[in-house]
């Protein structure tokens, strides 16, 4: 498969996605759904042993802000009202209960059991971990116009990170896959991926090919850490996977993040300064020791997210103030852009993050591939141009040699071997299994052999012009093109030679070659 074909797939493969992610947005965003109510919940200590709601009335239960409510490392019960209205329940669909959070659980409305998620228990040895995001049936016949009750036993024992919020949300509405909701909250970020794929795949063939190696492989490496993010960070629509799996989630957002940040700073670097590598690495290695403490101490990941972006873009920021000072070219340009990003992460915060931060990384990468092609162009058209002027300066010194000291041939004619000087020959013709020779001083004859083995042994001023015809550049005087393509030289003996269409454009090149280096 052609590049352009391979391309052409790869686009119509991202159309297909995004009309299939068109029609889960559009089947999502037209069910309406009701969040329990936003206020303080009674939570008691739970245990293996029990199979109903306890009495929320004893004195080991509490009333908590539903914000601060935290399973992680426990096991316990909480109530929730759910209020609802008589359009909540008009309709034929089934109706379910989302329950999304870092967590195992057990949910019962109006005191009937309605599912598990998982099982949650005392320990991480009795509890089975539950999936992120789960939808549960609910029959029409357990919920009523006003206040419902719902009580959930839940358990969050499995992980590694202890989350500000691990209960994300409690939605009751028609029943259907969380994922799908998730994933049209998400689809517009996952316009983006194409950019990322297709800046992996450029960067990463012009750095293996040795061209511009070290800023492309800084931008092979950004594009390859904001894609991941972008997986990572959809994965919740994509898949409902087990809650430990959260965990490993938000720590990788956040590393990919980071990581994305810290190339582009590289990459500005190289492309700003003339510092040498070991001055450009400390810079980024005292952009990465800030990183530290900031992930430490920003809360919940979102936080920590935002703080790594942040701190990049501010030194971004700084730099780009400093270089402006200086009068680099483009510096004002990137003094802008950090400024928006940053204005945009401290007007939008975490919200930035699932949308708007990858069409800016999209954009960056987009432009460096723009800036990147447009500098592997002038500097292939630099090749070109030095290559042309070796080929001048060769064939000049090839033409001066051949005239200064000619070089000659040995050919075989019945049993007779002669030595011919190249500078006499105007032109080899093929004649079966012999060549015909045309001297300068009008004279033919033939010899012995075919005319690619002696092409082999004549210097460069020769020039096979067709497959029965080389001829002495030195001797031709005219280049006629015909309509058709081919043409014919005129030699300085008088002699017309034929130059097959396959060729004329070869021809031509070699003979402006060498009028410009005579």
């Amino acid at each position: 498969m052609t590049v352009h074909r391979f391309l052409l797939h790869l686009f119509a493969q991202g159309v297909a996605v995004l009309l299939v992610l068109c029609g889960l947005g559009a089947d999502a965003s037209g069910q309406a759904a009701t969040h329990v109510a936003i206020e303080d919940v009674r939570v008691c200590p739970a245990s293996n042993a029990d199979t109903a709601p306890p009495d929320y009335g004893a004195a080991t239960c509490r009333s908590v802000p539903i914000q601060d409510l935290d399973p992680q490392g426990t096991h316990i019960w909480a109530r929730f009202r759910l209020p609802l209205a008589a359009d909540n329940l008009r309709g034929d669909g089934p109706f379910g209960l989302m329950v999304m959070g870092k967590m195992s659980s057990e949910v019962f409305i109006n005191g009937n059991p309605v599912g598990t998620n998982g099982r949650p228990g005392d320990d991480r040895r009795s509890e089975i971990a539950g999936r992120i995001d789960t939808s549960l049936f609910v029959p029409h016949t357990l919920v009523q116009p006003g206040d419902n009750i719902i009580d959930i036993r839940m358990s969050s024992h499995r992980g590694w990170l202890n989350l500000v919020s691990p209960v994300h949300a409690i939605w009751f509405g028609r029943y259907q896959d969380p994922t799908r909701i998730i994933t049209a909250a998400y689809w517009p970020s996952l316009i983006t991926f194409g950019v990322f794929l297709v800046g992996l795949v450029f960067f990463g063939v012009t750095a293996w090919r040795n061209e511009d190696r070290s800023t492309s492989s800084l931008l092979a490496a950004a594009a390859l850490f904001a894609g991941t993010e972008l997986l990572v960070e959809t994965a919740r629509g994509l898949v409902a996977y087990p809650y430990p799996f959260h965990d490993v989630r938000l720590i990788l957002i956040t590393l990919c993040a980071a990581g994305f940040g810290l190339c582009i700073l590289a990459y500005l670097l190289e492309r700003m300064t003339t510092l040498g590598w070991r001055s450009r690495l400390v810079r980024i290695a005292i952009v990465l020791v800030v990183l530290i403490p900031v992930v430490i101490i920003m809360p919940g990941f979102d936080g920590k997210t935002v703080g790594v972006l942040t701190s990049c873009a501010v030194a971004g920021l700084a730099w780009s103030v400093a270089w402006a000072k200086q009068g680099r070219r483009g510096a004002r340009a990137l003094l802008g852009a950090f400024a928006v990003f940053l204005l945009a992460l401290f007007y939008i915060g975490s919200h930035f993050l699932d949308v708007g931060y990858f069409y800016a990384a999209a954009g960056v990468l987009a432009f460096a591939m723009y800036q990147q092609a447009q500098s592997l162009v002038a500097e292939r058209r630099q090749r070109r141009l030095e290559a042309r002027r070796a080929l001048k300066l060769e064939t000049a010194l090839d033409q001066a040699r051949q005239k200064s000291a000619p070089a000659q041939i040995q050919l075989v004619s019945a049993g007779r071997v002669d030595y011919v000087s190249t500078d006499r020959i105007v032109q080899l013709k093929a004649a079966g299994d012999y060549v015909e020779l045309h001297f300068e001083d009008g004279r033919t004859s033939l010899y012995t052999g075919t005319l690619a083995g002696l092409e082999n042994e004549l210097p460069p001023a020769f020039l096979r012009v067709h497959r029965s015809h080389v001829v002495n550049t030195l001797f031709v005087s005219a280049l006629e093109r015909e309509a058709s393509g081919t043409g014919e030289l005129v030699l300085s003996n008088g002699c017309r030679v034929p130059v097959s269409r396959r060729i004329m454009p070869s021809v031509r090149s070699a003979l402006a070659e060498q009028g410009a280096a005579q």
